[in-house]
């Protein structure tokens, strides 16, 4: 199994064994993630084609060279190419007379992965007569590349992360405003992340869901407040190196410090090649070092560990534990997987770590570990279902996923349906742990909804139900379709009587509509005290109202409870 080629499905089996005690850990708010540019590479780095910032630069510098023999441009790409360590035939076979658009993509490609983990030295070319981030500022046209990108699924993830509340604090080397671009794409303003560049920037975070540590700068910032922001953009090695001693981020190193010493770290998109990254792990190895033990102090998302992740590993454990264990420790600390797969399957496994617990605190006095084990067995088929499926778009997914969890949160808990995406309504923006026995959670339906979803997944895994979703967008789309061969049904998830009243109104189903299953949480009065026409049981109306928190209270073992619900939602 290789990283670059792993699947979601594969990504999920990797959480589900060996790194389990990892993402038990991050739904407890226990790691922070610390991102780089592998996280950005479909929007940013360009890897395969020509609109990414290499593939710019390059062109930037093509495009100004003239034949003058010290062309100061051109004397800067000849540099830039020798960084790319081309053989006598690469470099002989590329033309500087056609544009890099039409170089043939195996020409391209290569030299821009190889300029892709040494951005800080092609940064640092230095043009006579130029501002030393020419090529940053000018040659990249940064206020208009950074400005208005789009989020891709990684970006998506981590929002979806920060808002339910398992990502508190992040930590990024990238400049790009890819994650506040997704948490606006969620609903929220940007503001809903601090974004943290130097001390002052903390002083302003009152309010925000969570803190983003952007340690080399924020390409919004800079654009916005050039004046400010824009000197304080790390882009050059001799940048880097400095970073450490300048007064300007010594609040935001010692907060960073704070955060290696008191979370665990998962680095995804990072190689750890940059020597003030390295330097901050190493001096909190040598203040105090953690302890060896599951789940890792620092775990890397990687095809394989690189010497400079090793020395990492090596700073953060004591001499004597690293000596000792290291073979074991590089072992633990590698989830051999890029952040496009393992991102998204962090997500699904925290939605249904929060399904769980929701699970486990609905009144059932009747089911014992094993009926409750088997309900969770349910939700975990659901979500591998919907993995398998999402698996040849992993980004429609990720936005399927989050306007599906925001249309079931406004149906389920305020009876609300609009047409379009909804803003994100995360189950809870607890962390998993404080989910438990949370009263505020105990009136919402979401309880009897997640117990629910293991009884459909439970018998969808016999092969008897197909599931299927809507579009997410549609007033009319429920929470799923469950089908047999002769029959197919939206499933809507209501708390109580009053919310059902509230679907209803929304045009999200009529009550004779044929193919609706409704599970509310609570008893349901009888319509008669609403409207002439009858109640929900006894007038018979073609919709089916399946009152899900009395089925439960009365359930004998699981067993029953699913022979039940079969039988009331009649397909």
């Amino acid at each position: 199994m290789a990283a670059n080629t792993i699947t979601l499905p594969e990504a999920l089996a990797l959480l589900d064994g060996p790194h389990a005690a990892v993402v038990s850990e991050i739904g407890s708010a226990g790691y922070t993630l610390w991102l780089g540019s592998g996280i950005s590479r479909g929007r940013v780095i360009g890897l395969s084609g020509s609109d990414g910032v290499i593939a710019k630069l390059i062109e930037f510098l093509r495009a100004k060279r003239t034949a003058a023999a010290d062309c100061k441009f051109n004397q800067a790409l000849e540099t830039l190419l020798t960084l790319a360590e081309l053989d006598v035939a690469q470099r002989a076979a590329l033309d500087l007379t056609v544009p890099v658009k039409e170089w043939p993509a195996d020409q391209l490609k290569p030299i821009v992965g190889r300029l892709w983990n040494k951005y800080s030295e092609v940064l640092s070319i230095d043009i006579e007569g130029e501002k030393q981030d020419f090529l940053l500022w000018t040659g990249l046209d940064f206020p208009n590349t950074f400005a208005d990108q789009d989020p891709d699924l990684e970006h998506l993830a981590l929002a979806i992360l920060v808002l339910e509340g398992v990502a508190p604090q992040l930590a990024t080397a990238n400049w790009d405003g890819l994650i506040e671009g997704a948490i606006v794409e969620l609903g929220y303003p940007k503001e809903h992340l601090a974004i943290t560049v130097t001390g002052d920037d903390l002083r302003n975070a009152a309010g925000a869901a969570a803190k983003l540590y952007k340690f080399h700068g924020c390409a919004l910032r800079a654009i916005e407040s050039e004046a400010i922001y824009r000197p304080l953009l790390i882009a050059r090695s001799g940048q880097i190196g400095r970073w450490k001693y300048e007064n300007a981020f010594t609040i935001v190193r010692q907060q960073l410090g704070a955060l290696i010493q008191t979370t665990r770290t998962l680095m995804i998109g990072l190689s750890g090649q940059d020597e003030n990254i390295r330097d901050m792990f190493q001096k909190v190895g040598g203040d105090k070092p953690w302890p060896w033990k599951e789940p890792p102090a620092v775990v890397f998302s990687n095809d394989a560990l690189t010497q400079d992740q090793k020395d990492i590993l090596e700073g953060i454990y004591s001499t004597e534990e690293w000596s000792e264990s290291r073979t074991d420790i590089c072992t633990s600390s590698l989830i051999e997987s890029y952040g496009r797969p393992l991102l998204p399957a962090i997500v699904l496994h925290i939605l249904t770590q929060k399904l769980q617990v929701l699970a486990s605190d609905a009144a059932a006095p009747n089911l014992g570990p094993d009926d409750r084990e088997r309900l969770d067995n349910g939700i975990v088929h659901l979500r591998d279902k919907a993995a398998e499926a999402g698996q040849s778009d992993l980004l429609v997914l990720m936005r399927h996923v989050a306007a599906a969890v925001a249309r079931v949160r406004h149906q389920v808990e305020i009876g609300e349906s609009p047409a379009g995406r909804l803003k994100y309504f995360p189950m809870s923006s607890d962390p998993v742990p404080r989910m438990k026995d949370a009263i505020g959670l105990k009136a919402t339906g979401q309880r009897e909804a997640a117990t629910a979803l293991g009884v459909i997944g439970d018998i969808a895994s016999t092969g008897d139900w197909t599931i299927d979703l809507d579009n997410p967008e549609k007033t009319t789309s429920g929470a799923l379709r469950i089908g047999t061969d002769g029959a197919a049904a939206r499933v809507f998830f209501a708390a109580n009587d009053h919310v059902i009243n509230g679907l209803l109104e929304a045009g999200a189903f009529n009550e004779s509509d044929p193919d609706v299953v409704v599970v509310s949480a609570a008893p349901l009065r009888t319509r008669q005290t609403r409207s002439p026409s009858g109640v929900y049981r006894n007038a018979k109306p073609q919709a089916r109202f399946i009152e899900f928190g009395p089925m439960l209270a009365k359930a004998a073992n699981t067993d029953d409870l699913v022979r039940s619900f079969r039988w009331e939602a009649a397909l």
